[in-house]
């Protein structure tokens, strides 16, 4: 190594010596580095060496039996050796801890080749590095790499140069332009550049912003702001045609003029193989422009095929065709607009205009010697006819039953979820019962199973008219619910290409309704316009005071319904012709639902212009509707009184933990209250607002809520939770009948913890229940044994994690504070004493005077792990007075002394 002093322009020449240490490991060297602490790193043809000031001399770190050609430092102070042949080498000088990262078929996130070229720091502290099989980008996080992929020729990556956050690429075929997270652009020798091969590391960026790229035939220096993409369309011309690989000159019979001013070219059906010659009229450079073209009636899609300009057909079918080219610039700039040509195609003798009439003669004979053959069968097909009419009696009467059942159904539901659930009770209890009462318990059992089956198969049968349904009618928030069904749809209408336009009425506007009832009718009018639409369908609700009414209308643009049509497709199984796939009940279930309400439906249509479902209802419903099913409702209980406790304990024991359940449903509400009143203090809400002030009240340890509720649902009741910070730490069970996956998954995204469907085993619940405490008891467990795991690490969400991680800063600045309690903490996170209190409480199982002192010793942990201070030190910078107190108390903490901690550490 020479190195030349520049205030005397002389040379000192570094020579190495075999046997003498302080002396380079080699005689050639590919890579010098200064590092950011002015350390100067020389790699020779086998190892690396650091300068020594002092003495002038070098000493040996590391031989790494290889080539290295380039060394760069990143943001953490890591060295990185660029090695031809070992891979990729990092090096923590202030650790001292060598990796060595090599290309391994087996693992994912390797290295690409263990032939590095390069390496790049970006602004961003982005490690990028180019290997002779591609470019790489270091994950940290991961320690594993990621294998960028590129259009290009090559993916020998020579030399990595940014400006502007733009990566310069030489590779042995070109130079690449690339702009992470969107394209490359190639330049060639054809663009000025002394040769498209380049050198591995061979590329510099000097302090004026100039590139500097050097090849096997010289080098290149540009700057990057003065290369302009060009802009300008070029024209596409269709340049000449040849039939049988011959070209056809101008004036031939085929060809009277140039293709380029022909609107149509007319071939004979002989004439089937062609090509179409094409040019892009860009003279920058001519052999970077790309080309596409299709032949529309034949070609489903565009072919892209490069530089070639050139397209050939062959054996085409006789009919009438549009050839399309379109091409690129130098820059790959696209003229999407292209040139065309019409092409028609005769068809031979026997499939011309005459010989078509001879077929259509021939099979009108052949028709008329068949209907002759009709009229003989025709007293066996009266015959079919009878058994076919007979047939379609049976499926009548089929479909009646059905159609019976399937009304019942819903109302069966919940009550065989309740027998099961105390039957399962019963079962479980610890009684001891006679023999032949567990045997009738054991037919329940069996017998509630297989009638809950038989419900669940029913509601297959959905699409039903439900007539005589009795309807739930209550004051309903008609813009929420109209909000709730499109936000549903929204994505499905989306997925078959239109657009759900919605008009809703205003915010506070409120009907009489049965809400599930007309949810049902809202989304069979949109599903039927979602699936005949074109592409927009609307949904507007419009309100009539005088009358007394609101109107509610569902419009598609799609292909209409024809007046005939619009007589029959309120019937049970009516199916228009031109009818997609369904089962033909759904208009009937809206007819149903409408006439319950004492409303009426109409429809208006055109052919090929759309449809306009009109459901007009009444604001409110009679009286005695109301009071007759809330006395049904009182009269008949779910589950019969002898099970369920004559009320709720009104004292809250403080030995118990406390649950709040939620529910619409009284019976629900009293069945689950007895479930668990053994193990829990119970708590109840009938819809998510009384929930709230129930947490305001009460400090809550589990809550289980329902899904569909008035006022304020579980989705928003559990956001709203989540949001909180006093109540975001709550573990939260959502119950619901939906089971769509789109459900269970706005289910989990509002924050709940477990998702359950109706019906459900009370075992089940129990058992989801557990898993969550057992959960969070093992990451509280996990928080306080091990020395350096991290307070958020017991966060159960977001709003959790905020918490704790703000907590945690506040008790770390604060260690040398001598105000630092329960009431400076409380003060400094916005939350009450009592509020702090029962939150630490829930998430780390401690108190917070312990949790501070808990923090105040996983930070020593940290420290300790650092090596960089003694036990002492560590036992002050952390707020402890005393340091046997400190070994003490880490001993207590965390199950060993803290010199046994560093010990272990070091053994590590």
């Amino acid at each position: 190594m020479n190195v030349l002093n520049l205030q005397t322009g002389t040379f000192k020449v570094y020579s190495p010596s075999q046997n003498d240490p302080t002396t380079l490991d080699g005689s050639s060297s590919y890579a010098i580095f200064k590092d950011r602490n002015e350390r100067i790193w020389v790699a020779s043809m086998s190892g690396v060496n650091l300068y020594n000031r002092e003495k002038d001399n070098f000493i040996r770190i590391k031989d790494l039996d290889a080539l290295t050609i380039d060394i760069d430092q990143d943001t953490k102070g890591n060295l990185w050796f660029s090695t031809q042949g070992e891979g990729l080498f990092k090096y923590h000088p202030e650790k001292q801890i060598w990796k060595n990262y090599r290309h391994d078929d087996k693992q994912l996130g390797s290295l690409a080749n263990n032939q590095v070229n390069c390496t790049l720091i970006d602004t961003n502290g982005e490690v990028w590095i180019g290997t002779m099989d591609g470019l790489c980008k270091y994950n940290p996080e991961e320690d594993t790499f990621e294998a960028i992929p590129l259009e290009i020729p090559s993916h020998n990556i020579c030399s990595i140069i940014e400006d502007q956050h733009i990566l310069w690429l030489t590779t042995t075929k070109g130079l690449i332009r690339y702009i992470p997270g969107e394209g490359c652009q190639i330049f060639t020798k054809s663009d000025g550049l002394q040769s498209d091969q380049f050198l591995p590391n061979a590329g510099f960026k000097a302090s004026d912003g100039k590139i500097y790229i050097g090849s096997v035939n010289g080098f290149n220096a540009f700057y990057p702001y003065q290369i302009k993409t060009n802009t300008v369309l070029p024209p596409v011309v269709i340049t000449e045609l040849e039939i049988f690989n011959k070209a056809i000159r101008v004036g031939d019979g085929l060809l009277p003029k140039a293709l380029d001013k022909m609107q149509e070219l007319e071939l004979s059906y002989k004439d089937n193989v062609f090509s179409l010659l094409y040019a892009s009229l860009s003279y920058c450079t001519p052999k970077k422009n790309k080309y596409a073209y299709k032949l529309e009636g034949f070609d489903k899609d565009w072919n892209y095929v490069d530089s070639q300009n050139k397209a050939t057909y062959t054996n085409l079918p006789a009919g009438t065709y549009t050839f399309r080219v379109k091409a690129t610039n130098n820059d790959g700039i696209w003229n999407e607009k292209g040139t065309s040509l019409k092409i028609t195609i005769h068809p031979p003798f026997y499939w011309s205009t005459a010989s078509k009439l001879i077929y259509f003669i021939m099979v009108c004979i052949a028709f008329g010697f068949l209907i002759r053959f009709i009229i003989k069968r025709t007293e066996k097909k009266h015959t079919a006819e009878i058994n076919k009419l007979n047939k379609n009696k049976e499926k009548e009467v089929h479909e009646a039953k059905i159609k019976f059942f399937t009304m019942i159904a819903h109302e069966i539901r919940t009550p065989v979820s309740l027998i099961i659930g105390p039957l399962e009770k019963i079962m479980k209890s610890s009684l001891t019962l006679p023999a032949a009462v567990r045997d009738d318990l054991n037919i329940i059992d069996r017998n509630s199973q297989r009638l809950l089956f038989l419900v669940n198969q029913l509601l297959d049968f959905r699409k039903v008219e439900q007539e005589g349904m009795k309807m739930k009618f209550a004051p309903q928030n008609i813009h929420q619910l109209l909000k709730a069904v499109c936000e549903r749809f929204e994505p499905f209408i989306a997925q078959h290409g239109a657009h759900l336009r919605i008009e809703y009425p205003d915010m506070d506007f409120t009907a009489i309704i049965d809400s599930e009832a007309i949810t049902k009718l809202v989304s069979n009018l949109l599903t039927n316009a979602s699936k005949y639409t074109k592409d927009e369908v609307l949904l507007s609700c419009i309100t009539q005071p005088k009358q007394h009414t609101f109107v509610i209308r569902v419009t598609d643009n799609g292909i209409g319904i024809s007046k005939e049509e619009q007589e029959k497709i309120f019937k049970p199984f009516y199916q228009a012709m031109d009818n997609k796939p369904g089962t033909g009940i759904g208009l009937s279930i809206v007819k149903s639902i409408v006439e319950s309400h004492n409303g009426c439906i109409e429809v208006e249509s055109e052919v090929n212009k759309g449809s306009t479902f009109i459901v007009t209802l009444p604001m409110e419903q009679s009286k005695n509707i109301s009071q007759e099913e809330e006395t049904a409702m009182l009269d008949n209980p779910a589950i019969p009184e002898d099970i369920l406790p004559g009320s709720l304990p009104a004292v809250t024991p403080k030995n118990k933990p406390v649950m709040l359940i939620v529910d619409d449903n009284e019976e629900m509400l009293n069945f689950l209250s007895s479930s668990f009143s053994d193990k829990y203090n119970i708590l109840t809400a009938e819809d998510g607002m009384e929930a709230l002030e129930r947490l305001k009240e009460n400090e809550v340890t589990l809550i289980v809520s329902d899904w569909m509720m008035p006022r304020m649902d579980g989705v928003e009741f559990c956001k709203t939770v989540r949001a909180n910070q006093s109540t975001s730490h709550i573990p939260f069970i959502l119950l619901t009948a939906k089971t769509d996956t789109n459900s269970k998954i706005e289910g989990m995204d509002c924050g709940a913890d477990a998702y359950i469907e109706k019906p459900f085993s009370v075992q089940y619940l129990e058992a989801c229940i557990k898993n969550l405490v057992d959960l969070r008891s093992l990451l509280r467990q996990k928080f306080s044994k091990m020395p350096l795991v991290p307070l958020n690490s017991i966060a159960n969400n977001s709003m959790d994690d905020k918490f704790l991680s703000r907590m945690n800063e506040t008790i770390e600045e604060n260690f040398s504070n001598p105000e630092l309690s329960v009431d400076f903490l409380a003060e400094q996170l916005c939350i009450s004493c009592s509020g702090l209190f029962a939150k630490i409480k829930t998430l780390a199982n401690v108190t917070p005077n312990e949790l501070i002192q808990v923090v105040r010793l996983k930070k020593a942990a940290a420290l300790l792990a650092e090596n960089k201070y003694r036990i002492n030190e560590i036992c002050y910078m952390v707020g402890f007075n005393n340091p046997s107190y400190f070994t003490k108390c880490f001993q207590k903490q965390f199950g060993m002394k803290p010199g046994e901690f560093v010990s272990g550490r070091k053994e590590e």
